[in-house]
């Protein structure tokens, strides 16, 4: 067996309907801008491990936008 999916039939660029290719990039780039937002308002608040948390999750929504 050589560990690729021809017998099984499906496709392998199928996958998950919502990622960065599901939604669009502006929806991203919102959603990264309002956690990058609420991320410096729990920062200056003195909420730093959630304000961090957030903050990473804002990363992760702009590299899908790029």
């Amino acid at each position: 067996m050589s560990g690729d999916d021809q017998g099984s039939g499906r496709l392998r660029e199928a996958g998950w309907e919502l990622g960065a290719s599901g939604l669009g990039r502006a929806a991203w780039a919102i959603l990264g801008s309002f956690l990058a937002v609420l991320g410096v308002v729990l920062l200056v608040s003195g909420y730093s491990g959630y304000a961090a948390m957030i903050l990473v999750i804002a990363a992760a929504a702009f590299v899908n936008a790029l």
